[in-house]
């Protein structure tokens, strides 16, 4: 009768540590229907497949001379995924051009924190701590920070973000704990080699930044009103003065311990919305900001900022890129918006005329970009080459780049020759990628 009354105890308790451990289990994560994603579904067909030896092709273009030294460089890097294990020939060898340079810069337009704070909307870009390797595996050893979205975790996201690029020894310029350092230049140093490199890092147009807490280097573009001799009164937009002439000393001083001075510009100077059209071209009293910065000193302008392509002028025989587009366009946070969501109610989204939420991609323009590779021997730059990329506009590895094909890179390269036409720059298209002349 005990046994019984005891395996009756015992059933009792485990019925009941089952219902509980039923009561706890925990609620499923709510997620969405991806059935028709752009990132699942594809409304273009594939381009036609190319037989092409990336390896070989690759291994060729990357052949050097005795004393050369080689950077590189691309456009805006916006992450939300890992791209550095995609295995296709022509993901890796774009990464390979980067990892086998001296110096591989590129723009960091997102935080890299662990801060906890939730997303404004659709554009809050960070990703954390240990995402900094996937920046050094893809050969990335210098970026500028000087954008519209290192801060948007605000002084102490910041502070975070510089703190994870030097543990990860990434060079970084054009943020800092101070206004001093926001303004002091990142100096690189190539191995075995006495040539010295130093980035500076702006972003325009910009508040004035405090300059006692973490900010970044800005240049300031205010609109002010002017009358002109007859009584009309127009609104102009130009770099205020002040902003220059602090840009202009940062220049002479970083000339002044490093032989090869690079500037990048992140220049947002009209609005994304395409209703607006698309901003490949460099505005009215933007072109002086590159210019002075050449005047001072600078070798290389590094230009990103309006997500498309904009042309290339030889300047005083210093190369400027005023836009090298997008290079990781990850900015659709898949798993944290839907994807379609976000082209439904973001209003900088093109809009086309009767097709679906579902079926909208990002523009050609904002999916084509350049890497741009100089060669640099006895302090000069002998060489300036541009490599054609696309990113992909829909699947699972949207807004990541790649090798363009040679049909499309042949339309990406023209697409820079017409847009470099009114600075009579000289580009010559050779047979995958292209060069340019700096005389």
């Amino acid at each position: 009768m005990r046994i019984i009354r005891t395996a009756f105890i015992v059933l009792i308790v485990q019925g009941t540590l089952l219902f509980g451990l039923a009561q706890s289990k925990p609620e499923e994560k709510l997620t969405w229907d991806q059935s028709k994603s752009v990132y699942n579904r594809r409304i273009k067909p594939a381009e036609p497949s190319q037989n092409v030896n990336w390896d070989e092709r690759v291994a060729k273009f990357l052949k050097e001379q005795p004393g050369d030294i080689i950077v590189t460089g691309v456009g805006d890097m916006i992450y939300t995924e890992k791209i550095s294990d995609f295995p296709e020939p022509d993901h890796q060898n774009l990464y390979r051009i980067m990892r086998e340079a001296d110096i591989a810069y590129g723009n960091l337009e997102m935080s890299l924190n662990d801060l906890q704070k939730l997303p404004q909307e659709f554009y809050d870009f960070k990703m954390g701590r240990d995402f900094a390797w996937e920046i050094v595996n893809l050969g990335i050893n210098l970026v500028s920070l000087a954008n519209n979205h290192n801060l948007d975790y605000g002084s102490e996201g910041l502070k975070d973000c510089l703190n994870i690029l030097d543990h990860s020894r990434i060079n970084h310029a054009g943020g800092g704990l101070n206004y001093a350092q926001a303004h002091s230049a990142a100096n690189v140093e190539v191995q075995n080699q006495k040539t010295k490199f130093a980035l500076l890092s702006y972003y325009s147009p910009s508040q004035t930044p405090n300059p006692n807490e973490p900010c970044l280097a800005t240049i300031d573009a205010p609109k002010i009103y002017v009358e002109k001799k007859d009584g009309q009164v127009e609104t102009i937009e130009g770099p205020l003065e002040s902003d220059i002439k602090a840009m202009e000393d940062d220049i002479v001083m970083a000339k002044r311990h490093a032989e090869i001075v690079m500037v990048s510009f992140h220049a947002h100077d009209v609005s994304h919305a395409r209703s607006y059209g698309y901003p490949d071209k460099v505005m009215p009293n933007q072109t002086l900001m590159y210019h002075k910065a050449v005047d001072a000193g600078a070798d290389i302008i590094l230009g990103h900022g309006p997500h498309v392509l904009r042309g290339i002028e030889v300047y005083k025989g210093r190369p400027i890129i005023y836009s090298l587009s997008n290079f990781v366009y990850q900015y659709r946070t898949p798993f944290k918006f839907p994807p379609d969501i976000v082209h439904q109610r973001d209003l900088q989204m093109e809009r086309p005329t009767n097709v679906s939420v579902y079926d909208r991609r990002d523009s050609r323009q904002e999916m084509e970009a350049i890497l741009v590779r100089f060669t640099i021997n006895q302090n000069k730059i002998r060489r300036f080459e541009i490599v054609p990329v696309t990113l992909d506009d829909e699947g699972p590895q949207y807004g990541s780049p790649r090798l363009a094909s040679d049909i499309r890179g042949k339309k990406i390269i023209g697409v820079v020759q017409k847009l470099s036409e009114p600075y009579k720059t000289k580009i010559t298209y050779k047979d995958w990628h292209a060069e340019v002349e700096l005389q």
